[in-house]
């Protein structure tokens, strides 16, 4: 299920998530930025795809964060942007609440718990840890 996890046009979702947008799009998804391994197969000709693959359970190098911060700016400058991972249920999330903590949001655990409220979410405690510490840096 596609959650809209922030007022400016931030998603988060699951590959299958992705793929649906071949035939429906009923968020007006303008890009997707894809953190898991696993290829989108059917692809909307009108949406912008990205990908920056991270593992689920260990932490993110530095230059992967930085990667990532700049393709969800980029998607966003676009409008809608998905940001999916194999279930949409740690990888997604976490990203997703690190953009928000960047641009205002409280904090990433508050950003999480609001996400929690919204859709299951289970976030993995090393890609969590190594996230926070590429924020306060």
């Amino acid at each position: 299920m596609t959650t809209k996890v922030w007022e400016r046009k931030l998603f988060v979702g699951s590959l299958k998530d992705a793929e649906q947008l071949a035939s429906a799009n009923p968020m007006k998804i303008a890009a997707v930025l894809s953190l898991c391994s696993e290829e989108i197969e059917r692809r909307n000709p009108s949406i912008r795809y990205m990908r920056v693959v991270i593992p689920d359970a260990q932490p993110i190098p530095k230059q992967q964060f930085k990667e990532i911060m700049g393709a969800i700016e980029d998607g966003l400058r676009r409008g809608n942007l998905l940001l999916h991972c194999a279930a949409g249920f740690s990888r997604s999330p976490i990203i997703a609440a690190a953009w928000m903590h960047r641009r205002g949001y409280d904090r990433v655990a508050a950003a999480l718990a609001e996400m929690a409220r919204l859709r299951d979410i289970d976030p993995s405690p090393a890609l969590l840890r190594s996230v926070k510490e590429r924020l306060n840096r």
